[in-house]
């Protein structure tokens, strides 16, 4: 069972995550200046708070499995930041929305492992 203060954590990470889901997939062109003010706050979040729980009130099975989504979270949100770097190199409206779908896709996959951690108690 996750510690309360890990599930608000990830609760907050999830609700970053939304937040930035609706600042990159607007019905017309994102507001670029916003999504890059957007996405350091995730970063900060994920490795001040997220990076910062202590394994060690968690069970070994839990705790491995929650270390292992950290793993897959952090090498996501890489690639998020070279995403939007190419969304924000992007001029054709074609390549602006393939590059969107794929800030989508990787946003949801990020939302995904938060819902897999809390899940993850019952």
């Amino acid at each position: 069972m996750l510690p309360e203060i890990h599930r608000q954590h990830y609760q907050r990470l999830y609700e970053l995550l939304e937040r930035l889901r609706q600042i990159a997939l607007p019905e017309t062109i994102p507001d670029r200046a916003t999504l890059s003010k957007a996405l350091p706050e995730v970063w900060q979040f994920f490795q001040e708070k997220i990076l910062s729980l202590p394994a060690d009130e968690l069970d070994r099975q839990t705790a491995s499995r929650v270390q292992s989504y950290q793993i897959e979270m952090h090498k996501q949100l890489k690639l998020l930041d070279t995403d939007v770097m190419f969304l924000q190199a992007s001029r054709q409206p074609a390549t602006i929305q393939q590059r969107q779908a794929q800030l989508g896709d990787r946003i949801k996959t990020l939302m995904g492992y938060c819902e897999a951690v809390l899940g993850s108690e019952e």
